[in-house]
């Protein structure tokens, strides 16, 4: 029974005080991170990968349902139409059912308040890994949709395997991947797309990452440290 009442005690903590107060998203600028989409209270906020949004009038697919998954992070529930504060587009917003409860979205994906983030600090990380799926800190005005794991799955598979093999592990010349940051290989993929010369397979890297958009990136970051960490 007592680990039961931890997980409770924790959603308690992640949940705004009222379900029926209105949620208000804004902004908030951050002199290492930019600008990131925050509640009113100053909690930042998340949509996991995993999710499906809302759209064409039908609810969004939430997929953190285990107890633990909800103890690490919280939907934020509302029973009023979101309000639109600094930097945030009013059509952005809305609402999607979840069970008995509404909870708020933004672009139709569902939004989270991380249990570790505090309204004093700034979030620790843009892209987090767990419970199988990425969690992606909205980035303000300009908030993409999380990673889309299943393209990035095709396309390692497509562009990547057949040099670092199809578990990540590294062939021949080319590199393991596993344990790399998704930071470093985003960074080190838009070094490549410049044309950049960062090792001895750069000359094969090159045209193989001048392919790749800015979200084939970001995408093929995510997906290599979920699956192969």
């Amino acid at each position: 029974m007592k680990p039961f009442l931890s997980i409770a005690a924790l959603l308690v903590l992640a949940l705004p005080t009222h379900a029926s107060d209105r949620v208000t998203l804004e902004v908030v600028e951050d002199a290492t991170l930019g600008p990131y989409l925050a509640t009113g209270t100053g909690r930042p906020v998340y949509a996991f990968s995993t999710d499906t949004p809302a759209e064409h009038g039908q609810p969004a697919e939430i997929t953190c349902t285990s107890a633990a998954c909800r103890a690490a992070w919280a939907l934020i529930p509302t029973s009023a139409t979101p309000h639109a504060g600094a930097g945030v587009q009013r059509a952005d917003l809305g609402t999607t059912a979840h069970g008995t409860r509404q909870v708020v979205t933004y672009q139709g994906w569902p939004l989270y308040v991380a249990t570790q983030d505090t309204p004093e600090q700034p979030p620790q990380s843009r892209e987090i890994t767990g419970f199988g799926g990425v969690w992606t800190l909205l980035e303000g005005a300009d908030t993409t949709a999380p990673v889309d794991i299943d393209a990035a799955e095709a396309k390692f598979a497509q562009d990547c395997a057949q040099c670092h093999g199809r578990t990540g592990r590294g062939m021949a010349s080319f590199p393991a991947l596993t344990g790399k940051e998704a930071g470093h290989i985003s960074k080190r993929l838009r070094q490549y797309r410049a044309g950049e010369a960062v090792g001895p397979n750069s000359a094969l890297m090159r045209p193989v990452a001048a392919r790749l958009s800015d979200a084939e990136i970001e995408n093929l970051a995510a997906y290599i440290v979920l699956e192969f960490q």
